[in-house]
C-alpha cells in the first residue's frame, strides 16, 4: 500500500519525528509495501492519504517496536509525535513487528580436540591380520 505525495503533510518530517520516539525501533514498509513516494525515492512506513473536503491528510505509520515496551504506550507516543508535525491529521498506528535490540550472541570458539589416529597393525606370522 503505497501512497502518492498529497502535499499537506511532509512524510520526511513524520519519519524524523518517529525516529525520536522512545520504543520505536524503526519504520517499515511491512509485507504490504506501505510508504509514500517522493521525487526519486520513497519514505517507507509513512502513508499519507488525502481526505476530501479540504481536511488534513490521514497519516498511517507502520512501525517496529522495541521489545520491552508496551505497544499501547508506543502507539500513544507515536500519535503525539505525528500530531506535532501534522496537526489535525487523523493518525493510524500499525505495529508491524517487535525486535530485541542489542542482543549479544555468544560466539563458539573452536577447541582443539584430539582425534584418534589409526595405528597400522603389522600382519601376523603367516601373512594373516588378526
Amino acid at each position: 500500500m503505497s501512497a502518492p505525495v498529497t502535499g499537506a503533510v511532509d512524510a520526511d518530517r513524520v519519519a524524523a519525528a518517529l525516529a525520536a520516539v522512545p520504543g520505536v525501533a524503526g519504520l517499515t514498509a511491512g509485507p504490504a509495501g506501505a510508504g509514500t513516494y517522493l521525487p526519486g525515492r520513497r519514505v517507507d512506513g509513512v502513508v499519507l492519504t488525502a481526505v476530501p473536503g479540504g481536511r488534513p491528510d490521514r497519516v498511517t505509520v507502520h512501525v517496529v517496536a522495541a521489545a520491552g515496551t508496551a505497544v499501547r504506550e508506543v502507539a500513544a507516543a507515536v500519535r503525539e509525535a505525528v500530531a506535532a508535525v501534522a496537526p489535525g491529521s487523523p493518525v493510524d498506528v500499525v505495529v508491524e513487528d517487535v525486535v530485541v535490540e542489542d542482543v549479544t550472541v555468544p560466539v563458539a570458539v573452536p577447541v582443539a580436540v584430539p582425534v584418534p589416529v589409526p595405528v597400522p597393525v603389522p600382519p601376523a606370522p603367516g601373512g594373516r591380520r588378526p
